[in-house]
Formats: C-alpha cells, sequence, structure tokens
C-alpha cells in the first residue's frame, strides 16, 4: 500500500535507509517531514519498504530525494510509482530537481527528467588548516535569530526560491550556524553545519565570493572530529579547488535532474555548498 508517511514511521525509515547503506537519522528526516512531505510502501505487516520525498519551495521549484527501495522489493515498480506519487503533490507547472543516483538516472529519465547540471561530493577525513588567511573586509558572527529574515533573502537569490519553511527548521538541526555581514550590517552569507551519523556536513554556504566561502568553511571544519562532507555546484571551481588544498577528496559528480523545465531557476552564483541532495 502507497500512503503518506509520518513522525511514527520515522524509525522503519531509519531502518530502510540502512537497508541501502545510506546513514539518514531522525533529525534528518524529522526535517524532511517538516519541510515537505513522505510517502512509502508498506507491506500487509506494516513493513515500510519504499519511500521518497518532495519538498516544495514556493512555487516555482521544489526537490525530490529520499527514493529508497528496500533490496527485498525490487524490481517491482515501486520505486517509480512513489516518485510518481511525489510528482503529482504538486502544481504540474512546479519544476521539479533532483540530485540522481546511478542506480535511479534511468528511471529518472523515463519519467521525463533531464540532466540539466551537475554537483560533485566532497569527503574529508583529515582537515588541513589553511597556512595564511587572506584579510576580508566582512565579520562574521555565530547565528541569531533576527539574522533568519536577512538568510532568507538572501538564499532566495543564490537558489532561486523562497526555502524559508526549510531554512526555520534547518537552523534549529545545526549544530553550528554562521553568518557574514557588511561594513553596513547587512547580511551578505552564512553557512550551517550539521552533525549526521557518520559525516559532519557542511552546508549550505552562500557567500559573496570563494574567498568568504572557504572562512565559513574553516570555522565550522576546524576542531571537529567527524569526516567532513560537502557538496557544492560544478561551477564553482575556485571553491572546490581550496577544498582540495585543505584536505577533501572529490568522490563523485551526481547529475542534477529537472521535470517541468529547461533550466534551473536563476540563481547569482553564491551558492558554494548545497544543504544535502535532498534539499537540493
Amino acid at each position: 500500500m502507497l500512503d503518506e508517511l509520518y513522525e511514527k514511521d520515522i524509525q522503519q525509515l531509519i531502518r530502510l535507509s540502512e537497508s541501502v547503506g545510506w546513514d539518514y537519522d531522525e533529525s534528518e528526516i524529522r526535517t524532511i517531514m517538516i519541510s515537505g512531505l513522505v510517502y512509502g510502501h508498506k507491506t500487509m505487516a506494516g513493513e515500510i519498504v519504499s519511500c521518497a520525498a518532495i519538498i516544495p519551495y514556493g512555487d516555482n521549484l521544489a526537490s525530490l530525494g529520499m527514493v529508497i527501495v528496500h533490496p527485498n522489493y525490487r524490481r517491482l515498480g515501486l520505486g517509480k510509482e512513489v516518485t510518481i506519487r511525489c510528482i503529482q503533490s504538486v502544481p504540474r507547472s512546479v519544476p521539479i530537481m533532483l540530485i540522481a543516483t546511478p542506480e535511479g538516472k534511468p528511471m529518472y529519465e523515463r519519467l521525463g527528467f533531464k540532466s540539466v547540471d551537475s554537483i560533485q561530493k566532497y569527503l574529508c577525513d583529515s582537515y588541513h588548516p589553511p597556512r595564511n588567511t587572506d584579510v576580508i573586509d566582512y565579520s562574521f558572527a555565530p547565528y541569531h535569530p533576527s539574522h533568519l529574515p536577512g538568510i532568507i533573502k538572501l538564499d532566495q537569490s543564490a537558489c532561486g526560491a523562497n526555502r524559508k519553511k526549510f531554512l526555520s527548521v534547518r537552523v534549529q538541526q545545526a549544530k553550528q550556524a554562521i553568518t557574514v555581514q557588511n561594513r553596513e550590517g547587512d547580511i551578505v552569507g552564512y553557512a550551517f553545519s550539521i552533525q549526521g551519523t557518520v559525516n559532519l556536513i557542511i552546508g549550505p554556504v552562500v557567500a559573496p565570493n570563494y574567498k568568504v566561502a572557504s572562512h565559513l568553511l574553516h570555522k565550522l571544519a576546524i576542531a571537529n572530529e567527524s569526516r567532513l562532507r560537502i557538496d557544492i555546484p560544478k561551477e564553482q571551481g575556485e571553491f572546490g579547488s581550496i577544498l582540495v588544498e585543505r584536505g577533501f577528496q572529490m568522490v563523485s559528480s551526481p547529475p542534477i535532474m529537472l521535470l517541468n523545465g529547461d533550466d534551473l531557476p536563476a540563481r547569482d552564483r553564491t551558492l558554494f555548498g548545497i544543504a544535502a541532495q535532498v534539499f537540493g
């Protein structure tokens, strides 16, 4: 049976994630559920054997992700069916983006998704602080609730969509949240770190340039013992070079795919790290 999933289903969703080697935890799934909708198949005994999530961002973009089918229930069309349910939950005019796995890409193509860009996934087991720090004319401060309106406005320009609901939840989940201000006191950058079961996830990262982004990275990465992960847009090549210098390795470059549109909404090239693949 295919139906919407709720908070009471979180522990089963964690086990489903583990069955395919993924590491979703309770706080991450809770954020997904608050921000969007999760659907899945249950057996007659009530076991969840598939899931997918759709997260609307205003009226001009939605992100689809967390598409999982238990290994024992593959080749039954469950992945396609739960993905279609997510697609049908938003208006047909809304572009839907996703970041595809190699296994999922053929199915998404059959459903009409087209590759429009890609991201680069970086992991770091041993962070190397920079020898020299560039002097930049900005100030950095821990997040304060008064910063949220500025973050939402900045994020909309960076991502091309209003992610107010998601950001309001995500900042509460963050291990650290830092903002960047110019001389006039305007919010011009921000970054969050999220502690997962395996990795400290750095993102979103929004900054006026790659040098400011690298400062944000350092403030979130230093003195953390977990393995670090950051996923960056392919276009941010200079920032990618900084990551390599600091001990990161690029491990994959999955495609960004889009349905109901030819291009992602206009972005101003200030996005240096995405929140997570499920959030786009």
